[in-house]
């Protein structure tokens, strides 16, 4: 059984009674006269969701507000985790040049790419030194930090509220004020209290974590990923080192030497933007969800904007598969990293 995305499927409940559009058949009657065509397309059209191509439907209140926030968003993860995937594949063919593996061999997606490469690590491993100890990895990880001020402030211009209305919380270490309990290495809390460490409460300043906003759906997605986006991040060190006494085929021990060195810092540069990235996804996601129940007469609400917000929301199922797939294939060839480093 084929299964259809919530949201895909409001798209083509909401066009039920205009002429019909399968992927692959003939345009709209009538869709050349919508001002600059119909941004984002129809289901099967385009994975590209435009926020701001659907004309003024964002001044239409709370629900349009929301909505292009959401939509924001979800272009922002877009690009977010496109770039995180491109950097994790980037790593692996950097290692796999290092391995003289062939380019058929480093050409293709991320997730058989870097199972190729790590699979050629570890069999070399295996017959080019004594035991995997050889190897002698160390790692200061990269140390990433959200400002919780932004995610309230997004999270408030989302809602139309001030930003003193909207709470967020620190999910890790909070640097900055705490309206709370404090339980670090500095800080009593309360009102005036400053924290270097979990914050129990309303957490204001920098967060090595992610942030957690207490707003609606659609703003507390908004919020997070623009945390996400804006994130700052330390680089992580990582040396690495080969016993040569432990050595039983040099070649083989001096190009997986080489190969670790050149790509665990980019692949442990990303991992250290996985957490507040994984966050942000849940949130995104929770938030699609909850737009794709809202029923078929969500984008009819837009009036003129209707068959254009419908052609959003097709984006956005599409696009849904792919952020999704991104952010796993991240922690994947992540793990496989961990494993690599830890022998």
């Amino acid at each position: 059984m084929r299964f259809i995305s919530p949201i895909l499927l409001i798209a083509l409940v909401t066009l039920g009674g205009c002429p019909k559009k399968l992927p692959g058949g003939p345009s709209i009657p009538g869709g050349d006269k919508v001002p600059g065509g119909v941004p984002g397309g129809l289901p099967g059209n385009s994975d590209t969701v435009e926020p701001n191509g659907c004309g003024s439907y964002a001044s239409m209140g709370d629900v349009g507000r929301k909505l292009h926030a959401f939509l924001e968003a979800t272009a922002t993860m877009q690009k977010v985790t496109g770039d995180t995937v491109a950097v994790v594949k980037e790593s692996c063919v950097i290692m796999g040049k290092e391995l003289g593996m062939s380019e058929a061999d480093l050409g293709g997606q991320t997730k058989e790419v870097c199972a190729k490469v790590y699979g050629t690590i570890d069999s070399n491993m295996k017959v080019a030194v004594k035991a995997k100890a050889a190897f002698k990895v160390v790692i200061v990880p990269a140390v990433c930090k959200v400002s919780i001020d932004a995610s309230a402030k997004a999270a408030a211009e989302c809602e139309g509220s001030a930003s003193a209305n909207v709470s967020a919380s620190c999910s890790g270490k909070c640097s900055g004020k705490c309206d709370g309990k404090c339980e670090g290495k500095v800080g009593t809390g309360g009102n005036a209290g400053q924290c270097d460490g979990v914050c129990k409460g309303k957490c204001e300043g920098s967060c090595e974590g992610h942030a957690d906003v207490n707003a609606s759906a659609q703003c507390k997605a908004s919020a997070e990923v623009k945390a996400n986006a804006e994130v700052t991040c330390t680089d992580p060190s990582v040396t690495v080192t080969l016993d040569a006494k432990m050595t039983v085929d040099k070649t083989k021990a001096e190009q997986t030497l080489k190969a670790l060195k050149a790509g665990l810092p980019k692949i442990f540069s990303v991992k250290a933007r996985l957490e507040p990235l994984q966050a942000a996804t849940t949130s995104w996601v929770k938030s699609a969800g909850e737009l794709a129940s809202s029923g078929a007469g969500f984008a009819q609400a837009f009036k003129d904007q209707a068959l254009c917000i419908t052609g959003q929301l097709a984006a956005v199922a599409k696009a849904s598969t792919q952020i999704q797939a991104n952010v796993s294939v991240s922690v994947e060839v992540s793990a496989s990293a961990s494993a690599s480093a830890g022998g």
